[in-house]
């Protein structure tokens, strides 16, 4: 292919480089060209763009455009100027970059640095490989008064041979798509709490700088126009912020080689503290209302076995954690004197303190395999003055618990079948998702449990009583959405509305103790993470802090909308449809449908582990389909998924993919990707033995053998406990040979990618390593790329990066029919037999 040109460059400076001093001595002196290795070429924490500025010696350079990158050098003085271009793809391919320069210069490509080659005469070459998007070249060049010759350089960018024509472009605009890279890196907000009377607001922010380690600080800011107060950064990670109930107190968290600090910083006195400091293995803590002392649990290890041996006595017991144990402490403050709250051969969980400082709520469980879920759930009532403890309730269905304001009330959280199915709103007989979160008011004083959200449709994921108007605020899977709702308790079941926090996906609202502002963070389907306040008289929202604006200022998102698929039976599935930025429908795309099928919808929360937008902008349609057994759809629909494990499902997922194709045209009927994980994993190998409607398949961390997974993965048995509800390899048949891939693995004849971390201990490796060799030895094309060190997420850096680039790579190859990614990323082994 022809060398493609730049119509026009980007350009910036040029500015003297004075030599530092004593760079002629004789010992460790420098010359220019040693400046120009030291500094980097890319200057600006921003992409280059017309008007966009940076600070530069001598004062800030603005980047202009110019038809050529020549440059007029100050009189007689060293001097040094930048050049950049844009260089965008619309597929994986390898480019051979051509700089014609008289003078030295230093390249970058997308913030690392270039080998440039020397070639003959001024020719320096440097050899690229693209991902599918658009990539920034950035060249700095040195003049030196004494050397002869022009101040300019040309630079032309040549496609490899398999690229083929109009597939590369060179230009000056920075507007690009969403990448992995910006997903994983761009600033955003991880937590936050806000003080007491609403007006400030604490939050962690990190971020992922130039391909370093991620960094995280803490900011203070205030509700009312977002303007920082306090700052802290440099002095560890902060976590686990907390405001104490009076004053302006702020404490956060954090640990230094096993060790934990609980800071405390009083904005009124301008003082900073560490309250609690240097203590080993320690794990959540807590505040008591007054701040005169400290709860926090202390975890204790068993001796190990010198012999290296291990007697397993439960199921349970294969967890390497599982007889680690921790007591509560107490420490006063200040002075940090302590005392043991409890001790025993059980752990408290979840505990709270009460509003008045004089007692503490907290669970125990006990593994019991004698009834579904195979685990206990106690709460109980330690007195902190006397450290008695009674036993409130006994109910394996309740798991979480908050005191009222005033202390007299529990709410409590659980699923459908706590207090003998009080919170239950299902057809007779039909046995309950219990994944689905309920509400239920409990008074200390009668003990008799109220059904809070038996007619909310949305489940709860958590909730919490505000103190300032007295009101129950849940979090709750809503169908595709994260949202807010609240209810005033009263007499019979509250009556709960939608709060409005501006967010598709709210994952944490921080409310007050007094005054009407509370503030949420979150995202939506194609609104990065930002943090909002709301104003819960008005019930309105506006924006307080958009932590990643300036990380996302040159992306282009394509739209994004519900879109629901009329199924066969009549039945309407709840979906959701990804656009690639500048969709043209007279044009025609390859479909990715990604689904997870377990107990939880797809919703609209940006990025995650699964980005759609990051598929969307490599040329893609990305269709989500919601299929039965999804909670946030009420009751009924989550039931679905009990003992289901695809046969609803799969056809649904099936159907309503058809559904998608009869209805858009412009989707690529020949090329069409699905894609699970886990659950969805397992779903995508069943699909594979019952459709060919699919051009390619990718299981990540899938099921392949519902028995084996049962048996051998860590939760297995405990995950059947409500998704097997009494469905046994013994009893259920069926169930456990019909529906696992394994044993249909020969009607499996579409490409099948299988990732998985080989440290899963959710679901063992070995899931795929047996439908691997089974399709393997059937002939069948299929691919398995382990992630070393890995459980059942992928969550280092760099080798989450590997593993999205490897599904992309995987979908290049089989749907857009461009395998030049897939065998640069994985080649065949060499040297090996």
């Amino acid at each position: 292919p022809a060398a493609v040109h730049p119509a026009a460059l980007l350009v910036a400076g040029p500015v003297p480089v004075p030599l530092p001093a004593f760079h002629d001595a004789d010992r460790a002196g420098v010359t220019l060209d040693d400046l120009l290795g030291e500094q980097t070429a890319l200057p600006g924490d921003s992409w280059p763009a017309v008007g966009r500025s940076f600070p530069a010696p001598g004062g800030e350079l603005s980047w202009r455009e110019a038809a050529t990158a020549s440059f007029t050098p100050p009189h007689d003085v060293a001097a040094t100027a930048w050049t950049a271009v844009f260089v965008h793809t619309d597929r994986w391919q390898k480019a051979k970059l051509t700089v014609v320069s008289p003078r030295p210069l230093k390249g970058m490509l997308d913030g690392k640095t270039l080998a440039l080659a020397k070639g003959a005469g001024d020719t320096l070459t440097a050899d690229l490989e693209l991902e599918i998007g658009k990539h920034v070249v950035v060249l700095r060049s040195l003049f030196e008064p004494a050397k002869e010759g022009d101040w300019a350089l040309t630079l032309t960018v040549t496609p490899d041979a398999k690229a083929g024509d109009g597939t590369l472009a060179l230009t000056t605009s920075p507007e690009r798509v969403t990448d992995v890279r910006l997903v994983l890196d761009a600033p955003r907000c991880t937590d936050l709490a806000l003080s007491p009377d609403g007006a400030l607001v604490a939050l962690t922010l990190k971020e992922v700088r130039h391909g370093s380690a991620a960094e995280s600080w803490l900011e203070i800011r205030a509700t009312q126009d977002g303007k920082l107060v306090d700052l802290w950064r440099g002095g560890g990670a902060p976590s686990d912020l907390r405001w104490l109930d009076t004053g302006r107190r702020l404490s956060w968290r954090t640990d230094t080689d096993g060790k934990a600090t609980l800071w405390l910083r009083d904005l009124d006195t301008a003082t900073f503290t560490a309250a609690v400091a240097g203590v080993e293995k320690m794990g959540s803590w807590l505040w008591a209302p007054d701040g005169s002392f400290v709860v926090y649990e202390l975890k204790r290890e068993p001796e190990a076995d010198k012999r290296k041996v291990k007697r397993v006595v439960n199921p349970a017991d294969r967890q390497a954690w599982y007889r680690n144990r921790n007591h509560l402490v107490q420490c006063f403050v200040p002075g940090g004197a302590t005392r043991r709250l409890t001790a025993g051969p059980v752990s408290p969980d979840s505990w709270r303190i009460a509003p008045d400082g004089r007692s503490l709520l907290f669970f125990l469980s006990e593994q019991d395999l004698a009834t579904r879920p195979y685990f206990t759930s106690e709460l109980w009532l330690l007195d902190l003055g006397t450290l008695e403890a009674q036993k409130l309730l006994d109910d394996r269905w309740i798991g979480g618990a908050e005191f009222s304001p005033d202390g007299k009330t529990l709410l409590l959280s659980g699923s459908v079948s706590a207090f003998g199915g009080l919170g239950r709103d299902l057809p007779e007989g039909m046995q309950a998702n219990d994944y689905g979160g309920q509400l239920y008011l409990w008074s200390l004083a009668d003990r008799a449990p109220v059904a809070a959200t038996r007619g909310l449709v949305p489940d709860v994921e958590s909730a919490a009583w505000c103190a300032a108007d007295g009101m129950i605020y849940a979090k709750c899977i809503d169908t595709q959405y994260v949202n807010i709702y609240r209810a005033k308790p009263g007499k019979g079941e509250p009556r709960w509305e939608k709060v409005q926090t501006g967010l598709g996906a709210t994952d944490q609202i921080a409310l007050p103790r007094r005054g009407g502002t509370a503030v949420a963070r979150g995202s939506d389907a194609t609104t990065p993470h930002r943090v909002h306040t709301i104003d819960l008289k008005a019930n309105k929202s506006r924006l307080l802090l958009d932590p990643g604006a300036e990380a996302w200022q040159d992306v282009a998102f394509g739209r994004s909308e519900p879109w629901t698929a009329a199924l066969p039976d009549g039945a309407r599935l709840d979906g959701r449809i990804w656009y690639p930025p500048g969709f043209d429908p007279s044009r025609t795309y390859p479909l990715i449908v990604y689904y997870y099928g377990g107990t939880s919808p797809i919703d609209v929360t940006f990025g995650g582990r699964y980005p759609k937008n990051v598929w969307a902008g490599q040329g893609y349609v990305v269709y989500t389909p919601n299929p039965s057994g999804a909670t946030g759809y009420g009751q009924e629909f989550a039931a679905r998924h009990v003992n289901d494990w695809g046969r609803l499902t799969a056809r649904e997922v099936i159907e309503s993919t058809r559904a998608f194709l009869a209805a858009h045209p412009w989707a690529d009927a020949e090329a069409v990707g699905c894609i699970g994980a886990s659950y969805g994993g397992f779903l995508t190998e069943y699909i594979l033995t019952q459709t060919d409607i699919f051009a390619a398949g990718v299981s990540h961390a899938g099921i392949s053998s519902i028995s084996s997974y049962w048996g051998e993965g860590l939760w297995g048995y405990a995950y059947g406990a409500r998704a097997l509800a009494d469905a046994f390899p013994w009893s259920d048949r069926d169930l456990y040979v019909e529906q696992s891939a394994l044993f249909s693995a020969d009607r499996i004849t579409t490409p099948l990618l299988l990732v998985h971390g080989d440290s899963d201990t959710n679901v063992p490796v070995g899931e795929s390593d047996q439908l691997f060799t089974a399709l393997k030895l059937l002939g069948r094309e299929v691919e398995y790329v382990q992630f070393q060190g890995q459980d059942h997420f992928v969550l280092d850096h760099g080798q989450r990066i590997v593993w999205n680039d490897t599904i992309l790579a995987f979908f290049a190859k089989h749907l857009k029919q461009r395998p030049a990614w897939w065998e640069a990323l994985h080649p065949e082994p060499k040297d090996w037999r």
